[in-house]
């Protein structure tokens, strides 16, 4: 078999460069938007045209599109793209509704619960409540979705005495970040995350659809306003094949 050699300087065989090439190619295309969110890809007797290969080769990038969220199948159809993942800059604190932003589809949630609840010793602590007379805390279950694609779920737990009945105002579509600023006038200042890749729970993958086991990554955020107070808690389990976490950093 022939060798090809990446600048790099590691060697590959031929049909692995060849698929991964192709894989890369098509990606690329998703991210440009060049195959736009719910276009058909072309068929693998055309892709083999256009890129001179083996179907064996074009199935193999197929295949990694599929398994990473790029894309997906239609029985009897073809092979249509899935809107680009969702790319949370951890460089900055932003909403989901701000993350979402540069994606096709429309953000929304499934709200499961919004109600107040009985602070634990761990939520109280986690809010520094410890030497104030509250009791309960506010908190929201949601699933967060692209049109009708599910991305993460989240449980967050908000200090009660910053935004006074705010789940009286959580619908589906409401941006909590727009309620916090505009209807209470919070500056958020600081976030400490956390991010741990783990296994999707048989609980987290019902409520997510997914399969049991499937890899998820677990985040915790605190953001505090400018004053230092801790304004919510956050726990939130992300669809792995659906996000990209990314950050700039200095020396």
């Amino acid at each position: 078999m022939s060798r090809i050699v990446y600048s790099t300087g590691t060697m590959l065989g031929e049909s692995q460069f060849l698929h991964e090439k192709i894989y890369f190619d098509i990606k690329q295309k998703i991210i440009n938007k060049e195959y736009k969110f719910g276009a058909m890809l072309p068929k693998e007797m055309d892709l083999m045209d256009i890129y001179d290969v083996s179907r064996h080769t074009i199935r193999k990038s197929m295949d990694r599109l599929f398994i990473e969220g790029y894309i997906y199948k239609v029985k009897g159809k073809g092979t249509f793209v899935k809107s680009v993942k969702a790319d949370y800059k951890l460089s900055n604190l932003s909403s989901f509704s701000e993350i979402m932003d540069s994606q096709e589809g429309k953000p929304n949630s499934i709200v499961i619960e919004a109600r107040e609840i009985k602070l634990t010793d761990r939520i109280r602590k986690k809010l520094d409540v410890g030497d104030v007379q509250l009791d309960t805390c506010y908190y929201i279950e949601r699933i967060r979705r692209n049109g009708k694609t599910n991305l993460c779920f989240e449980k967050t737990y908000i200090n009660k005495e910053l935004c006074p009945n705010i789940i009286d105002f959580i619908t589906p579509n409401v941006s909590t970040y727009k309620l916090y600023e505009d209807k209470y006038n919070l500056t958020m200042d600081n976030g400490e995350y956390n991010l741990e890749a783990i296994n999707a729970s048989p609980s987290i993958a019902k409520i997510l659809d997914i399969t049991d086991g499937d890899a998820i990554l677990y985040m915790t955020a605190r953001i505090t306003i400018i004053d230092a107070r801790p304004l919510y808690f956050v726990e939130a389990y992300y669809i792995g094949s659906r996000y990209i976490f990314s950050t700039n950093l200095k020396r």
